[in-house]
């Protein structure tokens, strides 16, 4: 693999390598961070950002999420937090704050398997996970507490056979499983 360089003569922050899944935010300054997962194995995946003043010079580059595990697609919300999704058996779903400044927080009820993306619909407070297996689900998840993603219900898609597009949503015990 290409070995990480710093996107900043004079910053400490060394930029990962194998960048995969990322999304851009708003910052109160008009200018916007740009997060990016790393797609590393054993411990050394996580995700950076890069922040960009209004004209589009780079001025800060530092780490949102780290010690994790394969952080693959991954999702925006709406509420401007980064959801980092790990791509590995008993992979979890990372709450980021763009900003650094909160610490990441695991959200184990959004389940525990190999997460690939995850997106939220703001108007029906839900959110929608993919698995990355070939055998993989769609999981919905419905927050007791929208936004919180603390707890609440995750479901996994079965489509109903012999009903073309029907679906109905398996409610999953323990998300932990």
């Amino acid at each position: 693999a290409e070995s990480s360089v710093s996107p900043l003569g004079g910053c400490e922050y060394v930029w990962h390598a194998a960048p995969d899944g990322g999304a851009c935010f708003a910052d109160e300054s008009g200018g916007w961070i740009y997060v990016s997962n790393s797609e590393l194995d054993d411990h050394e995946g996580g995700a950076g950002a890069l922040r960009f003043d209004a004209n589009g010079t780079l001025v800060d580059a530092y780490s949102v999420l780290h010690g994790t595990s394969r952080n693959c697609a991954g999702g925006a919300t709406p509420w401007g937090t980064w959801l980092s999704c790990e791509e590995v058996d008993h992979g979890l779903v990372w709450e980021c704050d763009p900003l650094g400044i909160e610490a990441a927080g695991v959200r184990p009820a959004l389940g525990v398997f190999k997460h690939e993306a995850v997106a939220v619909d703001p108007l029906n407070r839900k959110l929608y996970l993919t698995e990355d297996q070939k055998d993989g689900c769609l999981y919905r998840f419905t927050p007791y507490r929208y936004p919180d993603l603390g707890a609440g219900k995750l479901e996994a898609a079965r489509v109903i056979q012999g009903e073309t597009g029907k679906v109905e949503w398996l409610e999953i015990e323990d998300p932990s499983a």
